[in-house]
């Protein structure tokens, strides 16, 4: 196997939950030669909590002449949230901005520099950073509002039916959904931690199998259709997914899709004694920590204030349909509330998932297992509330969105109570 085959196929293992056997892929390979080999390694050893490796690794992808490397490994670092920048690395990475390319990369090495004035406490500083790197990556990568607001449009149409039986399966699913950055990971933590719970990934198979029914028809015809044996066939290639990451007997499994949301109706067609564990966080403090992150995958919408918004008006109307249509089967859990009362929310999480009242759910951050998410740091630390109110501090940059801002936070708490 060659060296470029050898990181594809770690890349892979990664993508998998695998982080040790994506460093075993690129173990021999000459980084200095092959820079994606850097990013693989610093990836894993983020996955893994080895945080001093993980930065090691994003530091050297950062001295690559070539720019597309060189931004990927700075903001790779400035995401790792543990690494410390210096004035060295602030005038490097301006002396790189004042180049003359505008592209995405230079949108990441904006996100970077805006990590660096946040650091030193200084929020507006980072906040002109943070919309010029926006601005740069939404110009490359446009959200389609317009189809957005379509498909939630159809989503709103979909009227109750009822839940079939479970297709021989004993499989006790758990989806954890709610907006990106809102503490869906922690939870995954808490809940991965118990000794019946195996934790999947961020799957994406329900959203492209929701692309597949929109093609085929219509989406909200098909969730009204009494085609067992679709779902039946969906449920299979599911759960064959499902199968690899089940150490602890799969019994119980998680799902932590955020964008899952969407897909609510098909997920119990696929699924139907699937549990939801709705995490809410402050629209404040989740805009703005969308806003300072960067996804490389999908989410569009994040890179401009005016898509945050508008992706949370559909996302709170969505959710107070499903709310409406399936209560029994969805938990509202306020992020601040389990940062700062953990043992009763934990309790009651439990009792909901069904699962027995396991004292390592108490302390997640004890917990050894990959974490493949942005918040892999996060949650290594003790659970606190260190998030709470975060978002205030960027008041001055958001000031024409406080009121649109606010209006969210106001239906959000008339639907799901306040946080």
């Amino acid at each position: 196997m060659d060296a470029e085959q050898s990181i594809t196929e770690g890349f892979k293992a990664l993508s998998a939950g695998r982080p040790q056997a994506a460093l075993e892929a690129v173990d021999a390979i000459d980084a200095d030669s092959y820079p994606r080999a850097s990013l693989l390694a610093g990836h894993a050893h983020k996955a893994l909590g080895q945080h001093a490796a993980a930065e090691f690794a994003y530091r050297a992808l950062t001295q690559k002449p070539d720019r597309r490397h060189s931004a990927t490994g700075w903001w790779s670092l400035a995401g790792l949230k543990t690494a410390q920048f210096s004035a060295a690395d602030a005038a490097r990475l301006d002396s790189l901005i004042n180049g003359d390319e505008q592209d995405g990369y230079l949108g990441l090495l904006h996100m970077t520099r805006a990590e660096i004035w946040h650091q030193a406490g200084m929020p507006d500083m980072a906040f002109a950073h943070l919309k010029a790197g926006n601005d740069l990556i939404a110009a490359a990568r446009p959200f389609q509002g317009e189809a957005y607001r379509a498909f939630i449009d159809e989503l709103l149409t979909v009227e109750p039916f009822a839940l079939e039986s479970q297709v021989a399966q004993s499989a006790n699913p758990i989806f954890i959904i709610g907006q990106p950055r809102s503490g869906t990971t922690l939870v995954e933590q808490i809940l991965a931690s118990h000794p019946e719970v195996d934790a999947t990934d961020e799957l994406s198979f329900m959203g492209h199998r929701g692309a597949d029914l929109q093609r085929d028809g219509g989406y909200t015809a098909a969730l009204q259709s009494n085609d067992g044996s679709r779902w039946a066939t969906y449920q299979q290639q599911y759960l064959d997914i499902v199968l690899p990451y089940c150490e602890k007997g799969g019994t119980y499994f998680l799902d932590k899709t955020p964008e899952n949301f969407l897909h609510v109706p098909l997920i119990l067609k696929i699924l139907p004694n699937a549990r939801f564990v709705h995490v809410i966080r402050d629209p404040l403090d989740n805009i703005v920590s969308q806003y300072r992150h960067f996804f490389p995958e999908g989410r569009e919408y994040s890179n401009s204030l005016e898509g945050l918004v508008f992706y949370w008006r559909g996302y709170l109307m969505l959710m107070r349909h499903w709310s409406a249509l399936f209560p029994d089967r969805l938990h509202h859990l306020h992020y601040s509330q389990l940062v700062t009362a953990p043992q009763d929310e934990i309790a009651d999480l439990l009792t909901f998932c069904g699962l027995s009242r396991a004292q390592e759910c108490f302390s997640p951050h004890e917990t050894q297992r990959p974490v493949m998410t942005p918040s892999a740091a996060q949650v290594r630390q003790p659970i606190n509330a260190a998030g709470v109110d975060s978002g205030l501090a960027y008041g001055g940059g958001l000031k024409d969105w406080l009121k649109d801002i606010g209006q969210l936070k106001e239906v959000s708490a008339r639907l799901f109570g306040k946080g």
